[in-house]
């Protein structure tokens, strides 16, 4: 398992702050529109993801042999890091709830 935890942490790196900003961005709508925006937010977030999707696979082909040949799948590395970027958000956005006036 710790094996798991490194690749996704080497798969994620290069688009963390990709994914923060779109976070951070989402966040920032919720503050300033309120939560009447909730759908739309959750559209930019599903856009955040494609477009992380995109530049990952234009920028790094040839890296995903790396994960394939250490028998890990794209798809499931790809679902992993997902579920960690929106925890990350639901994070950020509970704490933001937490502490707005």
């Amino acid at each position: 398992m710790s094996n798991f935890r490194t690749l996704i942490w080497y798969f994620y790196k290069p688009i963390f702050l990709w994914n923060i900003a779109f976070s951070i961005t989402c966040v920032t709508l919720i503050a300033i529109y309120g939560t009447k925006v909730n759908s739309f937010v959750f559209f930019f977030k599903l856009m955040g993801y494609a477009s992380t999707t995109l530049l990952q696979s234009y920028t790094a082909k040839n890296v995903y042999m790396f994960y394939r040949n250490a028998g890990r799948s794209i798809v499931r590395m790809y679902t992993c890091t997902y579920l960690i970027d929106f925890a990350i958000y639901v994070s950020m956005l509970s704490l933001y709830l937490l502490i707005k006036p």
